[in-house]
């Protein structure tokens, strides 16, 4: 499904793993959650950096496709 959304629909999915156990019991839910919410947490706040922005031509119309 990632593979399909990001080609036909321009949205990006990510799938994470954080073990073998893609399945893991409701007992063990609550644990796996305080071990990861910070590290999601903190990479869910990535999508802030880097160059963000509309490519413009001397008008300053969007350049179609850029």
């Amino acid at each position: 499904m990632n593979d399909f959304s990001y080609l036909h629909t321009n949205c990006l999915e990510l799938s994470l793993y954080l073990g073998c156990d893609k399945f893991p019991h409701e007992s063990e839910l609550q644990q796996e959650w305080e071990n990861n919410k910070e590290s999601l947490l903190t990479f869910m706040e990535q999508v802030h950096r880097g160059i963000k922005g509309v490519v413009t031509d001397q008008q300053g119309e969007p350049i179609a496709n850029a």
